[in-house]
């Protein structure tokens, strides 16, 4: 089971939501899961079942993954992701069993969030003919996404794609609530650099950076600081 997962604790993560730069639409969804998780209660006492199961779509290095362990910061809860590409492990008869296993540990652990990363992996067997005992732990994984609530067991499903064109609509009627990630505009990466360079000395063109910088995810924006700053080093200009 520790194949398919990777728990973290909350104390243990070091981006907090204070460090993300977020769409107006990013925020109302973070602020809606947080009353959910904080008003759990009410809403198992007025019978509202369908919340907490969020798909999250954009572009790699767009945050998607890191939003989802921000949260388990910022909420004090546990962070579980499911490695699902490694359903392809050598021991595939066992991987239905495993997937039941992640489940039932996310339920123990509640409050939790339980992060499925590469969604899109579902699409791909599904459309496949290779493998049956792949496509029957997909087909449990679907079912164990149907069968796990906020509301009922406190555990804050979350799932991640970088090809939502490739899910088919059984895979999208799974979630109650669509997170995009786009590219950043030129405002947030304008913001995003400064948050970056935040403990940098020296003088920056924050919006010249920014207008040349067209089409960079917020992952780009990191690593080009990065190499610059150990490029600085190298030539010793810090």
């Amino acid at each position: 089971m520790l194949k398919l997962v990777q728990i973290s604790a909350p104390e243990d993560i070091r981006q907090t939501l204070r460090e993300f730069i977020l769409t107006t639409e990013q925020e109302e969804e973070v602020k809606k899961i947080v009353k959910a998780i904080q008003y759990r209660d009410y809403l198992k006492r007025i019978g509202l079942y369908d919340v907490g199961k969020i798909l999250m779509v954009g572009p790699p290095g767009t945050g998607k993954t890191s939003l989802a362990m921000a949260m388990s910061e910022h909420l004090a809860i546990p962070f579980v992701e499911v490695k699902l590409s490694m359903i392809t492990d050598q021991y595939l008869g066992e991987t239905a069993k495993n997937i039941d296993r992640v489940f039932a540990l996310a339920k123990r652990l509640n409050p939790c969030i339980l992060f499925i990363d590469e969604f899109d992996f579902v699409a791909k067997t599904r459309s496949s003919d290779e493998h049956a005992a792949l496509k029957r732990a997909v087909n449990t994984l679907l079912k164990a996404i149907d069968d796990i609530s906020l509301t009922n067991d406190g555990v804050l499903l979350l799932a991640a794609t970088n090809h939502p064109k490739m899910l088919d609509s059984a895979a999208w009627r799974r979630f109650d609530d669509i997170m995009k990630f786009p590219l950043p505009d030129t405002d947030m990466r304008r913001k995003i650099l400064d948050i970056v360079t935040k403990e940098i000395k020296g003088d920056f063109d924050m919006e010249e950076i920014a207008s040349l910088t067209h089409g960079y995810s917020g992952s780009d924006l990191r690593m080009v600081i990065r190499e610059c700053v150990l490029s600085a080093l190298v030539n010793e200009r810090i």
